[in-house]
């Protein structure tokens, strides 16, 4: 009886640890015990690469607020972020009259001519050659970009599309600058923002508080009576949007797509 149960035990064991998966099995092409192992899995050529953001500031109004919009070609008169995602390299970029050497800077469009700039970077680093036998170390890109009038920005216009969590269909929101001087008259200059039919009642609310790219609208104002804190965003692949935002302490979210400038 005893030599039975040992017997028993002993398959029940030996299928136990055939069940088991094989602790040398591997498939990690990264991990240099793994026979599937690539030395150049994940690495890259030397690329010379731009990466372009909005300054976003609102400093004046409650203290250190800074965000960075990340876009890519077309800007309000604003400041702009120009860096390089390659590490460790000499980097040469020249911006009109101007040659920069380091990875990440920024300047300033308020005061230029609407239109389109250039800017162009020079990489050079040490290539792996094991890799990328024919990389010589040095690369170059030139990109483009546009400086338009607010009215001319992807965020700005007519959207249609819902409400979550409402009893109504549909409706039309608007998002439009306005000149502070004059304070009711449309303008494609940087001043401050109307925007109408957020509560889907034909209301009209202004927001001095905001930050507008060519993708995105951000207004930083808690807690305030009229239109607080707020994200609009548009994608530009198929112009939906999503409108997040607060009336009050109210919290809205609207969804929808660009229905006119």
């Amino acid at each position: 009886m005893r030599l039975f149960l040992l017997l028993i035990i002993s398959v029940s064991l030996l299928f136990v640890v055939s069940c088991k998966p094989d602790k040398q099995e591997c498939h990690d092409p990264s991990n240099k015990d793994c026979d599937n192992y690539d030395p150049c899995y994940g690495q890259n050529p030397v690329k010379a690469e731009i990466l372009l953001a909005q300054k976003g500031d609102l400093g004046a109004f409650v203290g250190e607020y800074v965000v960075y919009i990340n876009e890519d070609n077309r800007f309000p008169k604003t400041e702009i972020r120009f860096s390089c995602p390659l590490e460790g390299a000499k980097y040469t970029w020249t911006l009109g009259a101007e040659t920069i050497s380091s990875q990440t800077f920024e300047r300033n469009f308020f005061s230029v001519p609407f239109g389109s700039y250039s800017v162009k970077l020079i990489v050079e680093k040490a290539p792996n050659k094991q890799c990328f036998p024919t990389d010589d170390g040095l690369d170059t890109f030139i990109k483009t970009f546009e400086i338009v009038p607010v009215c001319s920005l992807a965020i700005t216009g007519v959207f249609k599309g819902k409400w979550d969590n409402s009893i109504l269909d549909s409706g039309l929101i608007s998002l439009r600058s306005f000149n502070t001087s004059i304070n009711s008259f449309d303008s494609c200059t940087l001043g401050a923002f109307r925007l109408t039919n957020l509560q889907g009642k034909n209301d009209t609310l202004e927001a001095f508080r905001g930050i507008i790219s060519n993708q995105e609208f951000i207004n930083y104002h808690p807690n305030h009576a009229g239109i607080g804190n707020a994200n609009f965003k548009i994608n530009l692949s198929d112009n939906t949007v999503l409108f997040d935002y607060y009336i009050g302490s109210k919290h809205y979210v609207f969804r929808g797509r660009k229905y006119s400038n």
